[in-house]
């Protein structure tokens, strides 16, 4: 069902829909300690041109972020008293939606960094933003029901589009006319049936057996016990220079490859090079992701509605003795398979059996917790955020830009991206499982196992 208003003139609600409700129920686990696991945090590191150089940025990013309120409305929906509706309220003056910004958008004065900053995120109604001035980064913050890794992304781009303008005051914007620009649920925005039929069935439950793969995989040594409970969420990233990120490149077109695969192949090669030597027999299991955007019509594949979820995936099992061009041909075959019709009318029934899956789930703790690191890749991000806003004379260059999850469990992601001719792994984990060092480790054997592979030459 699409959003309509309620009895409550200018509240307006739409159900939560079933792949929303699987990501959600995954990071509602966090809430008793007051987190949430796979909210999404994105950041672009910026630096001020011209006029912009010497402005109040604080205060002009604030006044932007109110305007980004108004493209993208969904930004500030919420989750309902029910807790099976989103519901989204257009502000009722200039007051109200002060009251929002100062809710949802801050400036960490004294933080370094981002890396500062992340690790204290707590659960939230709304979609963040956090300004740091001394690193020069903006930090959205948001619950993945929400958006996904290239809808975050996206939505930096149009923070920064906006931000690179004279704004006039948000309060005069024709507020109640954004309510048609509120992200529908997949499953609104593909036409995906209700009704389920045995195909629909067979084809979901096929996916959902996918998740099986996860029982006695390998994975990598983690600190404490399995009573250990989670910390803030922390990030180790390794660049690639431009000439070498060039090399890997051309190695993959001229194998036939994508980027994406290559390094999945990498990165199972790294879980079985830190892996307990007890545990390098076990299969590897990990998460194939693919975007819905390019499969679902306009507007709803259009930057226009990156505040949405619009991405799936299923999960790839690989043997411990087959190679690492063994592993990149079965990557490269899942990567390269489209998404069918007959799939998307099977999302319904595939989200609906996955939270099923999670209502099952065995209680307590579990003995021999799953520890292995996954992946997941943005490709060129160029394609979703550019490198200067504005003109020399107002604008802002983007220098760098980072995704990742919170992450309250043993297990760790490896984010991919390609930003200003460099290739990026960064690999997001949970500080009360693992070590920085570890960390570091892990992202240096993706590297090694990836030159290597590709018969490239760092430089």
């Amino acid at each position: 069902m699409a959003w309509q208003e309620t009895q409550q003139k200018g509240i307006f609600s739409r159900p939560i829909g079933e792949n929303e409700t699987y990501i959600k129920m995954i990071g509602d686990a966090g809430l008793p300690l007051n987190r949430e696991h796979w909210a999404v945090n994105s950041t672009a590191t910026i630096v001020p041109i011209g006029a912009f150089a010497s402005a109040d940025l604080p205060a002009h990013f604030r006044r932007a972020w109110a305007h980004l309120r108004f493209q993208h409305p969904s930004l500030a929906a919420e989750v309902g008293p029910d807790d099976k509706t989103l519901i989204y309220t257009v502000p009722a003056d200039g007051a109200a939606l002060d009251d929002w910004v100062s809710r949802t958008f801050s400036v960490a004065a004294e933080a370094d960094s981002s890396a500062d900053v992340i690790p204290t995120f707590k659960p939230t109604p709304y979609a963040k933003l956090v300004y740091v001035p001394r690193s020069g980064e903006l930090v959205g913050h948001t619950s993945h029901w929400r958006s996904d890794g290239l809808g975050v992304i996206l939505l930096l781009d149009a923070f920064l589009a906006v931000a690179s303008e004279q704004l006039t005051d948000p309060a005069l914007l024709p507020w109640g006319t954004e309510v048609v620009r509120l992200a529908p649920s997949i499953e609104v925005a593909a036409s995906v049936p209700k009704e389920s039929t045995p195909e629909r069935k067979k084809l979901a439950t096929s996916l959902v057996e996918t998740f099986g793969y996860g029982v006695g995989a390998v994975g990598i040594p983690y600190l404490g016990d399995p009573t250990t409970l989670p910390a803030g969420t922390r990030s180790v990233t390794l660049t690639l220079s431009p000439e070498t990120t060039g090399k890997v490149a051309a190695a993959c077109k001229a194998r036939g490859v994508s980027v994406t695969a290559a390094v999945h192949a990498s990165v199972a090669g790294a879980n079985y090079a830190l892996a307990d030597p007890a545990d390098r027999g076990k299969h590897y299991s990990s998460t194939i992701r693919c975007t819905l955007r390019t499969y679902i019509p306009e507007p709803y594949s259009t930057p226009a509605f990156a505040a949405g979820l619009y991405t799936t995936g299923w999960n790839k099992r690989v043997e411990s003795k087959s190679s690492w061009a063994e592993r990149l041909k079965e990557y490269q075959s899942e990567y390269q398979k489209e998404i069918s019709r007959e799939f998307l009318d099977a999302y319904r029934e595939y989200a609906s059996q996955l939270i099923d899956l999670l209502r099952n789930l065995p209680q307590g703790v579990q003995e021999n917790p799953p520890s292995d690191v996954n992946i997941s890749s943005i490709g060129v991000a160029e394609k979703l955020i550019r490198r200067s806003y504005g003109t020399p004379d107002a604008g802002f260059e983007v220098k760098a830009v980072s995704l990742g999850v919170e992450i309250l469990t043993r297990e760790a992601v490896t984010f991919v991206w390609t930003f200003r001719d460099q290739l990026n792994l960064s690999v997001a984990y949970n500080e009360s499982f693992h070590s920085a060092d570890q960390m570091s480790q892990f992202v240096d054997a993706v590297k090694s196992q990836l030159l290597e592979g590709l018969g490239v030459q760092d430089s």
